[in-house]
């Protein structure tokens, strides 16, 4: 027989996994959630990996009658469909989480964000004691502070090595991987192209000059990938002893399988950032299930969203009370990192791009 405490105990645990909709709720959210009920669905373009599905289930069973379709589409190639899709008049997704710089440089000229603050209206998602640094900290990353909202604080810009074949001591720092033994073995995200490697060499540029890109880039002959997915197939096949911008989730799904457990990611401070790129909302215009993406983004900002967000997408929320998703890139207590997807660092992130863009032919 349980205990009374044991009772209270679990009372208490039932209450916190209640969906938002079990409390009492003002009229507004009853009558949102009534209306996205009548819409039945909502659809969504996460980054790539399956622990974004894993995040966005337990929506589905909090409301069962609005049906989650998601896509996974990487922003270089989000980005090109969704402004074809709009020029033939076709609105397919009512909400993206994609980084700062695609969604500033290419998709905010095009007109296709609605800002997201109006969207938030469910009192526990704006909790100010509930978030650290307060809710308004959220819509920090752009000067249009309604914009958008980031929700998480990761560590950026890691190196992975093998290390059945590199000696840790072998590689300390950024310049480590000047060294001649490793010309011809690097593994890189594209740098012209890809967050992976832009944001992560633009703190490195700062800190070590602007002939870091050539001298990476181009003088190390390093191997040149756009596409998330090889990067991290090619480093658990053994392919390549070092890389930059190997994807944690899609990562986890290989280790999962048995694969790569020999790759260590490292931090070094010439490329140390944080950002809040893989779970900052953006709110697409003339999105076609408009209520319910507006529950979908209501319940992600509450505890139970968090939770199974930084769990299953492998990311730290900044929700007090959550558990990291993933150590490995917390930002260390008292750190001030350079937050690299910042509208006011934009500049900084452009001019890497062009660099690299004018060395790699």
């Amino acid at each position: 027989m349980l205990s009374r405490r044991q009772l209270l105990l679990g009372g208490a645990a039932a209450a916190l996994a209640r969906p938002a909709r079990a409390a009492a709720q003002p009229a507004e959210w009853r009558e949102l959630v009534a209306a996205a009920k009548k819409e039945g669905k909502v659809v969504v373009n996460t980054f790539p990996g399956d622990g974004y599905a894993r995040a966005l289930k337990p929506f589905t069973q909090a409301y069962p009658e609005i049906r989650v379709e998601q896509t996974n589409l990487h922003s270089q190639d989000f980005a090109p469909r969704i402004l074809q899709e709009r020029q033939a008049n076709i609105f397919t997704w009512d909400l993206a989480l994609i980084p700062t710089s695609t969604a500033l440089q290419v998709l905010r000229p095009a007109g296709v964000w609605d800002p997201v603050r109006p969207a938030i209206v469910l009192p526990e998602a704006k909790d100010d004691a509930g978030w650290e640094g307060g809710f308004e900290r959220g819509f920090a990353l752009v000067k249009d502070r309604a914009l958008t909202y980031g929700f998480v604080a990761n560590r950026g810009g890691g190196i992975t090595i093998n290390t059945d074949v590199v000696k840790e001591d072998q590689i300390r720092r950024l310049v480590d991987l000047l060294d001649p033994r490793w010309k011809g073995k690097l593994l890189l995200p594209d740098v012209r192209t890809m967050g992976d490697a832009f944001w992560p060499m633009t703190a490195a540029r700062l800190n070590l000059g602007d002939d870091i890109i050539k001298r990476l880039f181009v003088d190390q002959e390093p191997v040149l990938s756009r596409d998330t997915r090889q990067i991290a197939e090619f480093m658990v096949r053994g392919r390549f002893p070092v890389a930059l911008g190997v994807n944690p989730l899609i990562l986890k799904q290989f280790q999962r399988q048995g694969l790569g457990k020999s790759l260590k990611l490292f931090h070094f401070a010439e490329m140390d950032t944080q950002n809040s790129t893989s779970s900052t909302l953006w709110l697409v215009n003339r999105a076609p299930h408009p209520n319910a993406v507006k529950v979908l983004i209501n319940w992600l900002l509450t505890r139970e969203g968090q939770v199974h967000w930084a769990r299953e997408a492998q990311v730290n929320s900044r929700r007090i009370g959550v558990e990291p998703g993933n150590p490995q890139f917390a930002v260390p207590r008292g750190a001030k990192l350079f937050q690299v997807d910042a509208e006011e660092n934009l500049p900084e992130v452009i001019k890497t791009q062009d660099i690299a863009r004018a060395v790699i032919k």
